[in-house]
């Protein structure tokens, strides 16, 4: 098993090497987790679950269309 978890935002991937929860990854990131979507393994996450080591994290920023 991996000992790190993969984080790809905006085309750029970062590598991180302790569990830790969403919220805990947004605010590390610098990220507001009410404009940020976070997917774990192709699973949408909710602040606060804890991201395992061997994940792969998406972020996605979420915009507003109106």
């Amino acid at each position: 098993m991996d000992n790190r978890i993969i984080v790809t935002y905006k085309g750029k991937t970062f590598e991180i090497e302790k569990p830790l929860t969403v919220k805990k990854l947004l605010n590390e990131m610098g990220l507001n987790p009410l404009e940020h979507l976070v997917q774990v393994d192709g699973k949408l996450y909710t602040e606060d679950r804890i991201i395992k080591l061997g994940s792969r994290v998406v972020i996605h920023k979420v915009t507003s269309a109106g």
